[in-house]
């Protein structure tokens, strides 16, 4: 199998997927304004339950998608994530009332996922001694679809209204699917048997998986809430500017290029030292880089922290991918990605919740304080986690060697 070329591919699906769904962002609120809530704290509501239910219904579906892959391969559920999302995507622009359009962001919800899928077929296709790097690169397409997609989505919405703006995303959903069914080759599946049958049970009997479910958990609310909070911040910074949407939308917009540059780099410097050495060092860095913006006054001082934070927070999902993948029997990965795009959307929703709660009971600029106290606890549960099993190995090897002695001597 060619896995560059599948790295490729699936670089292109990431993109269109990523800027599509994000083409809607810059405008949710007014749309709903449009629909006829024009009262500021329904739309404040409103807008937040239209943006988190997806991720609440995809949290429940994720696992039942794991066990359909673990039957019909990643592939076939790459392809039932982009036809359910590109239909229902497309749509939203008929929806005619409020509950109309948070009825059907719930129900893409529940196909949603063919971002994290991609990163698991590719896990499963990609050499191990490899995977950082590809999954690193595969990441800098999300990335930069979500970085060009409120811009596409802006200007769009400008031109021809709101409602197109879900059609054109629903299309480029439904347009990943050619790549997909024609370049993607079919990933390998394990025949489920009697004596090798998958269950979830087995899932969670490893501990290294549930510390990485833990992990990814953790640094999803530790980003996203901070980027749920951002022009707030920088309305703090900067007060009432007219270019208050470009100053905060390039705070986020630095550290995703940031996460470009960094990303296939560090996925390769995990492949030659070790995914498990790095991931601790990058989300203890992430960490580090994210407490000096508790105490930024000045924008450009922002924009430095949040490269520098995303020069290396490029490398932790990545990582996160290639050691899950690791130590996941081939049998049950497709249960084991869909506890982990579980976490990710959990963590997805509970991330702008606490940073609204302590932002409104603390302050602002507490969030940064959070997210870095959240990394480096994450960092030093999956150090101590890794430095235990290697431990634990050295010990075994030692106790074999001397097993090995002593049977010679007798």
């Amino acid at each position: 199998m060619n896995w560059k070329r599948s790295v490729r591919v699936l670089w292109l699906c990431n993109f269109m997927v990523s800027a599509g769904m994000t083409m809607v962002i810059p405008f949710l609120s007014l749309f709903l304004w449009q629909m006829g809530v024009t009262e500021h704290h329904a739309l404040s509501i409103w807008t937040g339950l239209v943006f988190s239910v997806t991720f609440l219904s995809a949290a429940v579906m994720a696992p039942i998608w794991g066990v359909f892959a673990d039957k019909y391969g990643q592939r076939a559920n790459l392809i039932r994530a982009g036809i359910g999302m590109g239909l229902i995507t497309g749509c939203m622009a008929f929806a005619a009332s409020p509950m109309a359009l948070l009825v059907l962001r719930f129900l893409v919800g529940f196909f949603s996922g063919f971002i994290t899928v991609s990163f698991s077929y590719l896990a499963r296709v990609v050499p191990r001694d490899h995977s950082g790097e590809a999954l690193g690169t595969l990441q800098t397409g999300s990335i930069a679809g979500n970085i060009i997609g409120p811009l596409i989505g802006g200007a769009l919405s400008d031109w021809f209204g709101f409602r197109p703006v879900f059609l054109v995303t629903g299309l480029c959903i439904l347009l990943t699917l050619l790549p997909v069914i024609f370049w993607l080759e079919k990933d390998p599946v394990v025949p489920q048997t009697k004596e090798n049958k998958a269950s979830f049970k087995e899932v969670f009997r490893h501990r290294p998986l549930i510390v990485l479910f833990i992990a990814t958990f953790l640094v999803q609310i530790a980003v996203l809430g901070v980027n749920s909070m951002m022009t707030i911040f920088v309305q703090s910074l900067v007060g009432h500017s007219r270019n208050l949407a470009f100053l905060s939308g390039l705070a986020s917009s630095i550290t995703g290029i940031a996460t470009i540059i960094g990303a296939p780099y560090l996925g390769k410097l995990g492949d030659r030292i070790g995914q498990e050495k790095t991931l601790p060092i990058l989300l203890v860095l992430s960490g580090l880089f994210a407490l000096p913006q508790v105490w930024t006054d000045h924008l450009y001082e922002l924009y430095v922290w949040r490269f520098l934070q995303g020069l290396v927070v490029g490398g932790v999902w990545p990582a996160i991918q290639a050691l899950i993948n690791a130590q996941s029997p081939r049998r049950i990965q497709g249960r084991v990605f869909g506890v982990t795009a579980s976490s990710r959307f959990l963590g997805n929703l509970a991330g702008p919740t606490a940073a609204g709660a302590i932002a409104g009971f603390a302050s602002i600029s507490a969030i940064f304080a959070l997210s870095g106290l959240l990394l480096i606890a994450t960092g030093a549960l999956v150090g101590s986690t890794t430095h235990d099993r290697a431990w634990r190995e050295d010990m075994k090897e030692k106790i074999a060697a001397w097993a090995h002695r002593l049977h010679i001597r007798h």
